[in-house]
């Protein structure tokens, strides 16, 4: 699902949700390499820097706005040498 993450300050960043729980979520974000997890403390959303994040939107996947960041994503290949 397309997410928009709002940080304090009002920063935003757009996400897509790759796993939930009542207590955990888990994003990949553009423009990063690794993915980003929130956990919920005492009823608000913390990153793993301890900062308090909203979400600003959930939209299912079939949404123009996460079309337009699906299509900018790039497959990932992992190999050993």
């Amino acid at each position: 699902m397309y997410t928009v993450i709002v940080f304090p300050g009002g920063r935003r960043c757009d996400a897509l949700l790759l796993s939930a729980s009542p207590e955990r979520l888990r994003f990949v974000v553009q423009g990063r390499s690794d993915t980003v997890e929130l956990q919920k403390i005492e009823g608000r959303w913390m990153s793993d820097g301890g900062v308090c994040v909203e979400l600003g939107a959930i939209l299912n996947d079939e949404s123009a706005a996460a079309k337009r960041l699906l299509a900018s994503a790039r497959p990932r290949t992992l190999s050993a040498s």
